[in-house]
Parts: structure tokens; C-alpha cells; sequence
């Protein structure tokens, strides 16, 4: 049955980024977004990358963080249900928002029935074909020992090297093209195996939506910049964006 409340999907805020003194300005954006258009949701999705980076320490949550989860939370609480999927900056989500914000984890990718269609929802890291030294890299970087070795360091040091860690990591990458080809025929095999109507992930900071004969692909935008996302309704996507381009830097 086709819900009659549109669906909405975001990704690649990277909250905490290096362009940090813009991040209070990103967020009224954010806030706004959340209490003005995704109240009104049916769904709400995060395709990862919400944060420059997110750690789940035991008894420690990021401060800056706070009005962007009490948001999420306000958003369960209405009944709007909230789906998150990890990125490559956020991948250690652990029991917090679940138990916390009821927001919905997922460790990798998540077929979803919605709107009529078959979805399949992900970040979209390690996709593309020549990301094979990736693939490698992000299961040494996920496995428990790696996380509990992170824990033991004081979270103020474990953030600050993260953070120095991703801004280095972007400096050295931003001007490198995207391998769109490769991500489009990696969702294209996807859509031809004939198990989904229509395939979505983030990470590539694209926004799109392309129609082919086996189905639809979607690239979910980012917020860096541009504060780009993708509305679902009666099963058709389309891109919208809240508040221009107003981050160029």
C-alpha cells in the first residue's frame, strides 16, 4: 500500500568536518530540515556520513552533537520512523541511538519494501570496482579489536586525531574525480539482478536520479555545500535541496 507521507533521504552532513565554523549555520539548515519537512515523513533515512566522525564510547556523546540528537529523537517521537546507515566517517554507530533515539541500524546496506518498490539503501563505500584496497582496509578499521584499541584513548584525544586524520584524508582527495562510472555500473548489476526496483547510496557527494530499463539509481546529495536529499513519493524520486549553495569554500 503506497503510503500517503513522503519518504526522505539524506547523507554526507559530516558534522565536525574541517570546515567546523561553518557547522552552526549547517545545522540550523539541518534543524530545520528535520522539524519542518521530515515531521511530515513517513521515513526518514540517513545513507551514512552524518558525522565527520562518530565513535560509541561507553558513557561519552559528543556535546556539539546534542541539538542534532535530541532532533532525531523529537523525530521518533512523532512517529516518523528513522533509519540510519553507516558511512566510512561514521562507522562505529554501536547501541546508542537505538536505545536511546529509537533510530533504526544498519551496519551495511538495507533493502527496504516501501512506496511499492524494492529499495536497496547504502553508503556506498567501496562500491566502485577498483576499490579493492578499501574493501581490505574498512574490515581491519571495523573489527572489534580496532574499535576496542580506539576506546582505550580519552575521547577527547580519540576525536581530536580523527578529525586531524579525516582532514588530511580530504585535503589530500577533494580534487580527485569520483568514479561515477564505476558506481553506476556496480548499482546497474544490482538493478539487473532483478531483486530491487531501485537502487540508492550516498557517499560519492552526487545528486541524481537516473531511470534505465532494469530500473532507478539514486545518488542522495550532500550537505557540505549544497544541502542536497531525495524525496520519495507515490514511489517516484526526486532531488531537492535546503538552502542553495551557500557553503562554497
Amino acid at each position: 500500500m503506497t503510503s500517503p507521507r513522503p519518504a526522505y533521504f539524506i547523507s554526507d552532513l559530516h558534522l565536525g568536518a574541517q570546515y567546523r565554523a561553518l557547522d552552526p549555520a549547517r545545522e540550523t539548515y539541518l534543524l530545520r530540515f528535520l522539524r519542518d519537512k521530515a515531521m511530515g515523513a513517513s521515513h526518514l533515512f540517513i545513507l551514512g556520513d552524518l558525522f565527520e566522525f562518530w565513535m560509541e564510547y561507553r558513557s561519552f556523546v559528543p556535546k556539539e552533537h546534542f541539538r542534532v540528537l535530541a532532533a532525531l529523537e523529537a523525530l521518533v517521537r512523532s512517529g516518523v520512523e528513522v533509519h540510519y546507515l553507516s558511512g566510512n566517517h561514521d562507522f562505529n554507530l554501536g547501541g546508542f541511538f537505538q536505545a536511546q533515539l529509537g533510530v533504526r541500524i544498519h551496519d551495511f546496506e538495507l533493502p527496504f519494501d516501501l512506496q511499492g518498490k524494492r529499495l536497496l539503501l547504502l553508503h556506498g563505500d567501496g562500491l566502485a570496482a577498483s576499490d579493492w584496497k578499501y574493501r581490505i582496509l574498512k574490515r581491519i578499521i571495523r573489527h572489534p579489536a580496532a574499535n576496542l584499541a580506539f576506546r582505550l584513548l580519552h575521547p577527547d584525544w580519540g576525536m581530536g586525531i580523527a578529525y586531524a586524520v579525516s582532514k588530511a584524508s580530504r585535503d589530500k582527495h577533494q580534487n580527485r574525480p569520483r568514479k561515477m562510472d564505476e558506481y553506476e555500473a556496480a548499482s546497474r548489476a544490482l538493478l539487473v539482478s532483478g531483486k530491487y526496483d531501485l537502487v540508492m547510496h550516498g557517499h560519492t557527494h552526487a545528486s541524481f536520479v537516473k531511470e534505465f530499463p532494469e530500473g532507478v539509481y539514486v545518488n542522495s546529495g550532500e550537505w557540505l555545500y549544497e544541502m542536497k536529499y531525495v524525496v520519495m513519493e507515490a514511489g517516484e524520486c526526486r532531488i531537492e535541496s535546503e538552502g542553495g549553495n551557500r557553503f562554497k569554500v
